[in-house]
């Protein structure tokens, strides 16, 4: 951005200037270091402590259930996913990552966290994606703390649970981004994903850590997933202060988390609320109120989604390939969650083959299940 590009320039003169002292290779070094990750990623800088802590954190709850993902392939989505949370340059991609993960989580998989509060929580990530850190960087990465311990604490108890050491780690950040802000304009380090292990006999462990600390062992998240099985773990580093909370409950990670109105009020106004809450909104209808298909035919059959007012109905929603188009064999189930604020959709089923052929057309609403047969369908 361009704010990031005039902040890296004067940081860099900076350096420039304090080179005449330090030398030639002082100023290479220092001007990488501002273009490459922004204000306040030096090392032991409270921006970099906080920023390792919410990757740390984040990272070590998706890693503890693998399986609860809405996908095909969950441990490969789950392990892009992840890949993309530790390669967040600033917390407003960190709060896309984290939309990202809650959007493709087993709704079973959080079914102990209230819906009222979830949707609470989408609205506040939303907040960190798109608040101003030249603003309220300080307010932003504390709130931030906050919803990474709530997705925490909100899985099933049998998916496991965050570490004492992730719960601690995750108080200090959100302390200290009270205490020890992050500068505007703030910036992550780079953030690798490292595997450690005491001996060759002993399960790897893995954590994030800075990628450009030396003698490091770097992995793709991937590898932390294939080693679940032989005992291998991601785990938070033990703080370096330990504030002693206890486990920690929903109530004291909401506190932590901030309100609505007042993180809204220092990160952008009036318009960031408006839009954040209008885009949470809509996010999660999208994800609560799936359409639901089951076909009883004893053929298969493609169904197809389309936009209400859509007066030719040829290409479906998000495209002939997209999230809205899919074939079902006998007796398969199958959930649709339509992008976009719309709550009734055009339905066309069709018979799948090389020539298709259109068998009946129908309105449905979001959160419908819908029967599907070979010559009409009915709603549940």
């Amino acid at each position: 951005s361009l704010a990031g590009v005039a902040s890296a320039a004067v940081s860099g003169m900076s350096l420039v200037a304090d080179a005449t002292v330090h030398g030639t290779t002082a100023v290479v070094g220092g001007i990488a270091c501002a273009l490459n990750y922004g204000p306040g990623s030096g090392y032991g800088a409270p921006g970099a402590e906080i920023a390792l802590g919410l990757v740390n954190g984040l990272l070590e709850a998706m890693a503890s259930a693998p399986g609860s993902l809405d996908a095909e392939n969950p441990q490969a989505e789950l392990a892009a996913l992840m890949d993309s949370v530790a390669a967040s340059r600033h917390l407003n991609d960190l709060g896309a990552r984290l939309l990202d993960y809650w959007y493709a989580l087993r709704p079973d998989a959080v079914s102990e966290w209230p819906l009222h509060k979830q949707q609470d929580w989408v609205r506040m990530a939303y907040l960190v994606k798109y608040g101003d850190l030249r603003l309220a960087p300080g307010p932003l990465a504390r709130a931030c703390c906050g919803l990474v311990l709530s997705l925490g604490d909100g899985f099933r108890a049998d998916l496991g649970a965050q570490s004492e050491a992730a719960v601690s780690t995750l108080r200090n950040c959100a302390d200290m981004a009270q205490s020890t802000p992050p500068p505007p304009g703030w910036g992550f380090p780079g953030i690798a994903i490292v595997r450690e292990a005491d001996s060759p006999l002993d399960a790897p462990r893995f954590r994030a850590a800075r990628s450009d600390k030396r003698g490091i062992c770097k992995v793709k998240a991937a590898d932390v997933l294939a080693a679940r099985k032989g005992g291998g773990k991601f785990r938070t580093p033990e703080p370096l202060e330990d504030l002693d909370g206890g486990e920690g409950s929903q109530e004291e990670f909401r506190a932590i988390t901030g309100s609505f109105d007042f993180l809204a009020g220092e990160a952008g106004g009036e318009a960031l609320a408006r839009k954040c809450l209008e885009k949470g909104e809509r996010l999660f209808v999208q994800k609560t109120r799936p359409l639901h298909f089951q076909n009883q035919a004893s053929v298969p059959l493609k169904i197809c989604l389309f936009s209400q007012d859509d007066k030719f109905c040829a290409v479906p929603i998000g495209g002939v390939g997209g999230s809205c188009v899919v074939t079902l064999n006998p007796s398969l189930r199958a959930q649709l969650r339509p992008p976009g604020a719309a709550t009734r959709f055009q339905l066309k089923v069709l018979q799948p083959g090389l020539i298709e052929k259109k068998l009946y057309m129908a309105i449905v609403e979001r959160g419908q299940s819908v029967q599907l047969r070979s010559r009409d369908c009915s709603y549940g």
